[in-house]
C-alpha cells in the first residue's frame, strides 16, 4: 500500500432532507442522509489520508449550490487535513458562476471546482459559459467534471442514469466542449473527469479518426485536427472512481499516461455503498498493466493537480509541466 492514498472522487451533501434511498452507511433501502464521519470512518477503514469531496447532486438553484459551497468549506475547516473543495459552480447564471469561484477561491479557500456534464439539460460546449472558463483559465484552476444521473427521460429505458447514460454524458459533453473549441481556447484548465471519463477513451480514436471533419461527415467548424483531439485526450486527468478495472483502465492507458490516472472512491454518493468502493479499490491496486511503482502513484497522483492541498497535509505535490498563458 503507497505511503498517501488520496481519494480524488468524494462526496457531501449539504443538511436537508434524505436524498435517495440506499448509500454508504444505511441500511439496504434506507434513507440516505450525508454524514461526516461516515466518510471519516471509511478512509480510516481503507487507508486513505485525505478526500477531495464535490457535492454532486442535481441542483439547480444557484443560491443553493452557493450555500453547499459554504458547508463544504465548513467541512474542510474542521478537518484540513482529511477533505478539499471542489466548489460546484452555479451555472444556471453565468455571471453568478464568476462571482462564485472569486468568493471560492479567496473567502472559502477552494482546492478546484465541479461541474456535471450538463446543466440543465445544457451541455458545457454552450457559448453561454464562456465567461466562466475564461476566468478558471486566468486562475489556472482544476475543473472536475462529474456526470448527472438524472434527467434522461425514456432513454434510460426504465433503469438508474446512473447505470450508462451517466458515462456516456461524460463523453458527450467533453466532445461538446471539444468540438466549442473550449480546450483550445482555455489551456490552463485543468480537466479531471470523473470515473475514468466515462465512455470517453473507448471512443476516443473513433472521434479522433472520424471526427476531424475531413470526410465531411461531422460538423467541425473551429477546424479541430485530430492532433489536437488526441492531445486533448492526453491531457485530461481520469478518476477511477466505479472504473478501476482493466475494461475501464486499458482505454484510459490507451489515451494517456499513467500519470494522469488518479484514485477515486465515489464515496458519499447515495448510489455507491462500501462493498463497491472495496471491490473498485482492490480492483486499482491489483491492476497489472501497470508496474508496481505506479500502482502505487495512481493514489497520491492528484496531488500534482492541487499544490495547496498538498501543503495542508505536509505532503510534496508530484511536478507537473504548467501551460504557459497566452
Amino acid at each position: 500500500m503507497a505511503q498517501l492514498w488520496i481519494d480524488a472522487h468524494g462526496h457531501f451533501a449539504a443538511p436537508g432532507p434524505a436524498l435517495a434511498r440506499g448509500g454508504p452507511g444505511t441500511e439496504a433501502g434506507g434513507a440516505w442522509v450525508f454524514a461526516v464521519e461516515t466518510s471519516l470512518q471509511y478512509m480510516d477503514r481503507t487507508g486513505v489520508a485525505a478526500q477531495l469531496i464535490s457535492n454532486c447532486n442535481p441542483i439547480t438553484r444557484s443560491d443553493a449550490i452557493i450555500a453547499s459551497n459554504t458547508y463544504g468549506a465548513s467541512l474542510v475547516k474542521s478537518h484540513p487535513a482529511r477533505f478539499g473543495l471542489m466548489a460546484m459552480l452555479p451555472l444556471a447564471d453565468p455571471a453568478r458562476a464568476v462571482n462564485e469561484i472569486g468568493r471560492a477561491s479567496e473567502e472559502l479557500g477552494a482546492d478546484g471546482f465541479a461541474a456535471l456534464s450538463n446543466f440543465d439539460g445544457v451541455y458545457l460546449g454552450d457559448p453561454r459559459f464562456e465567461p466562466v472558463w475564461a476566468e478558471l483559465d486566468r486562475r489556472g484552476a482544476v475543473l472536475f467534471i462529474h456526470p448527472t444521473t438524472r434527467g434522461y427521460g425514456d432513454l434510460a429505458l426504465g433503469r438508474t442514469g446512473a447505470l450508462i447514460e451517466a458515462p456516456f454524458d461524460t463523453a458527450r459533453t467533453i466532445v461538446d466542449m471539444l468540438y466549442a473549441g473550449i480546450f483550445r481556447r482555455y489551456p490552463r484548465i485543468e480537466i479531471l473527469l470523473a470515473h475514468g471519463g466515462g465512455a470517453l477513451p473507448a471512443l476516443a480514436g473513433r472521434i479522433a479518426n472520424f471526427g476531424d471533419g475531413a470526410r465531411g461527415w461531422v460538423a467541425n467548424p473551429q477546424g479541430i485536427t485530430a492532433d489536437e483531439m488526441r492531445a486533448a485526450f492526453a491531457h485530461f486527468y481520469y478518476d477511477t472512481a466505479l472504473a478501476g478495472t482493466a475494461h475501464s483502465l486499458d482505454p484510459i492507458l490507451d489515451v494517456t499516461t499513467p500519470d494522469h490516472i488518479v484514485y477515486g472512491a465515489d464515496f458519499g454518493a447515495p448510489c455507491t455503498d462500501p462493498a463497491l468502493c472495496d471491490f473498485n479499490l482492490a480492483a486499482t491496486r491489483g491492476y497489472e498493466r501497470l508496474t508496481p511503482a505506479q500502482r502505487e502513484a495512481v493514489g497520491s497522483n492528484v496531488l500534482a493537480l492541487f499544490p495547496k492541498f498538498a501543503a495542508r497535509m505536509g505532503a510534496g505535490a508530484p511536478d507537473r509541466v504548467p501551460v504557459a498563458a497566452e
